[in-house]
């Protein structure tokens, strides 16, 4: 029987299907990034890329090389959001978020996939908290988490990501709703640069 956080990742992996995605309104002329170019951009530098939205209030490390202890873990590393919860998966990685709320930056740190969508072919991240005492698939199925997922769009005024709140996963019905939120890429890590830790 599989538990209620697969229950839960499976669903979100139905609704960011073909049929999910094929129904978004997006703008006519616009191009949404395929898996592989979504791939692409996000390992444009050796130690990853971040996505800053808004202006910089709300930034997305994203590194397909480094590791962080769940992906040093022989159940849940590399090969984890593919084998378990989305087989069209084409890099995996790990993340750092940040946001400004209530005047604070909060952080949200985590596993990350890029899924090509199996009919259109568009690129879907998938942000997923992980905590420190996920070391085996037993504990990562017992403590909720809170997921987002970014799509980015060659619009004719530029890119544009489509991106979902951060959700809790338990609470997950549906489809995620996206917004679209102006977004910018940078190389290397803008989020906790080296100086800062």
């Amino acid at each position: 029987m599989r538990s209620k956080t697969f229950l839960k990742l499976a669903t979100l992996a139905v609704a960011l299907a073909g049929p999910a995605l094929a129904g978004l309104p997006l703008p006519a002329l616009a191009g949404v990034l395929s898996g592989r170019e979504f791939q692409n951009l996000l390992a444009g530098g050796p130690e990853g890329t971040t996505i800053i939205f808004q202006g910089g209030i709300d930034k997305i490390f994203y590194s397909p090389s480094l590791k962080n202890r769940l992906r040093l873990s022989p159940e849940l590393g590399p090969g984890f959001l593919k084998q378990k919860i989305l087989q069209n998966t084409v890099a995996e990685g790990v993340f750092i978020g940040a946001t400004i709320e209530g005047g604070k930056w909060r952080t949200i740190s985590g596993i990350a996939g890029i899924a090509a969508d199996t009919e259109s072919g568009h690129g879907i991240l998938t942000l997923l908290q992980t905590f420190p005492e996920d070391t085996s698939v037993k504990a990562f199925q017992k403590r909720d988490r809170l997921y987002s997922v970014v799509i980015v769009e060659d619009a004719p005024s530029g890119v544009v990501c489509r991106r979902s709140q951060w959700e809790r996963l338990f609470a997950l019905k549906g489809e995620p709703k996206l917004a679209t939120v102006p977004c910018e890429f940078t190389v290397g890590n803008s989020v906790t640069p080296a100086g800062a830790q």
